[in-house]
């Protein structure tokens, strides 16, 4: 699961406890959030799975950090090239003048849902209920007060209860009412509990939240410009891939996620059928303006000082493989333009 969005505040700190950069020249070493992976995560493990870096001229790497928080310090310091990474840590991060840059987001849309057990029906029940979280501030704290703001539940009203990282066991064990899933996780629990179901999904109750983002340093943009183009590519290629061609990528999903097959396929099936992942770019400016704003409203961002969409995302590597690759416009999942 991603990890928390907490002590934005203090994100530029601690970059420097992490070494000098470690990948050789011309490859690059990519920074995932978890490991396993979710299936949300998938495009640049299929690219690597399936040689379309190789393809393309460029040899890549990933390791697995916890949390996004921690591969964008570690992507900052330098100790990787490209870091996964939570969209809106980045826009907080331009906005204190990280030298960071946006390349791609194949994975705008907020690919999360409260799963909740058969006793609440709508998100008024939640009402007294015990509402499962990592810890104050986290991914599913945050989350999770947001499902309880839209459905006008004061905090006060339910029951927080600390769980495992691993939301699921807690979830199928009655220990909470609700947990904050991926798709992929949401079905996993499912074969075990068949009551569960989603009473909030987080793409459409944050339609514009820019969700999860490739990005780099301006110093690897000037270094490794030919590199990042490549991975670009490839990486939009595994996207697209994973529209056209379920039977090539569905093996990698379930080596690489250690899901069931039957379980994958489904999370698989539900997740092209929503459209979470953005074919093209995935980098619109006006997901990239409404988490600076929504930054900014909760207090990450100070008056007046969220960064223009320039000062966020550099588009010249989407840009160079969309010339090449075309624009998707289906036959699913129309992606919006940069």
């Amino acid at each position: 699961m991603q990890r928390p969005l907490t002590a934005m505040a203090a994100l530029l700190a601690c970059a420097t406890m992490f070494g000098p950069g470690l990948a050789a020249a011309e490859d690059l070493t990519v920074g995932m959030p978890t490991t396993p992976p979710n299936i949300v995560h998938m495009p640049v493990l299929i690219a690597q799975d399936l040689g379309l870096f190789k393809k393309e001229g460029v040899t890549v790497k990933t390791i697995a950090l916890d949390g996004g928080v921690k591969v964008y310090r570690a992507m900052l310091a330098g100790n990787i090239d490209i870091g996964m990474t939570p969209g809106a840590v980045n826009v907080v991060g331009a906005s204190k003048g990280a030298p960071v840059k946006i390349i791609l987001s194949n994975t705008p849309k907020y690919e999360a849902s409260m799963i909740v057990r058969d006793n609440i029906k709508t998100m008024a029940d939640l009402k007294g209920k015990r509402i499962g979280i990592q810890q104050p501030g986290g991914f599913a704290d945050i989350n999770s007060r947001a499902v309880l703001r839209a459905a006008k539940i004061d905090p006060k009203d339910v029951n927080f209860v600390t769980i495992a990282t691993d939301d699921v066991p807690a979830l199928v064990a009655d220990q909470v009412d609700t947990a904050i899933l991926h798709v992929d996780q949401e079905m996993l629990a499912k074969s075990k509990v068949p009551g569960l179901h989603a009473i909030a999904r987080m793409w459409e109750l944050q339609p514009k939240t820019l969700y999860l983002v490739d990005s780099t340093t301006e110093k690897t943009i000037k270094e490794k410009a030919k590199a990042l183009k490549a991975y670009t590519k490839a990486h939009i290629e595994a996207v697209r891939l994973i529209y056209t061609d379920k039977a090539k990528v569905l093996p990698s999903i379930i080596k690489h996620t250690g899901l069931p097959p039957d379980v994958a396929e489904k999370a698989l099936d539900y997740m092209i059928k929503s459209c979470i992942w953005d074919a093209n770019s995935g980098l619109a400016p006006d997901r990239v303006t409404f988490t600076g704003n929504l930054m900014e409203k909760v207090g990450n961002i100070e008056k007046g000082k969220v960064p223009k969409y320039d000062d966020v995302v550099d588009t010249t590597f989407a840009k160079e493989a969309l010339a090449e690759l075309g624009e998707w416009k289906g036959p699913v999942c129309p992606s919006s333009a940069m």
